[in-house]
């Protein structure tokens, strides 16, 4: 397993927000906690210049002038550019939590942010990318992962791992699609991918481990 060290030495955290203030101020928080970091001031500029390939995560504004924080989300999952979102506002209400976090999220943070919450995420997020593009998921891991899950997030991520979408999750076990949704979301979470292989693997994986 990776420690912390070669996780900060390979990522880069991505602070995309129009604030110039608040991105300076965030920029030197967690460049002084050992992290990389590339500002952007607006979501248009992020995409077209950023590199996917380059493990890490975003640290997002939810309300920019042009593409918002929530159509940039949007677009990189059309993309399939799996990159952990952490988002921060000082507008936030419960439904764009509700959304950002269905769609993702790691975490939906409100202005001021709470560094120490922050941080967490950061690590979580890095560690999460880190593992995913350099395949460096450990048995042990995979088996904390599985054991985190609530019986019905596993039961339907082992549907998800089967290639079954949302619909027909909810049409084999008989509960409404927007609990499926939702325990869908929270659980692939806490495995920390949302493609079916991988899914597979890490079941295997936890298996394996027991």
């Amino acid at each position: 397993m990776p420690d912390l060290k070669a996780i900060q030495e390979s990522s880069l955290i991505r602070i995309v927000d129009d604030d110039t203030d608040l991105s300076a101020a965030l920029k030197f928080f967690i460049e002084l906690e050992g992290w990389r970091t590339e500002v952007y001031n607006d979501a248009r500029t992020f995409l077209a210049s950023d590199r996917p390939s380059v493990p890490g995560c975003l640290v997002l504004d939810v309300r920019m002038p042009g593409l918002s924080g929530l159509e940039c989300q949007r677009i990189l999952a059309e993309h399939q550019i799996d990159l952990p979102i952490i988002f921060i506002t000082g507008h936030g209400d419960i439904d764009m939590a509700v959304q950002a976090v269905l769609a993702g999220a790691i975490d939906f943070l409100q202005k001021p942010v709470d560094e120490a919450r922050l941080l967490k995420d950061i690590e979580k997020g890095a560690s999460m990318s880190y593992e995913k593009l350099r395949g460096t998921i450990s048995e042990q891991q995979a088996a904390a992962r599985v054991s985190d899950l609530t019986e019905r997030e596993a039961e339907i991520a082992r549907l998800v791992s089967q290639g079954l979408s949302s619909r027909a999750i909810s049409e084999r076990l008989g509960i409404a699609l927007k609990t499926v949704e939702v325990h869908r979301s929270s659980g692939l979470k806490k495995l920390g991918t949302r493609d079916p292989q991988q899914l597979r693997q890490i079941f295997n994986q936890a298996k394996s481990s027991s």
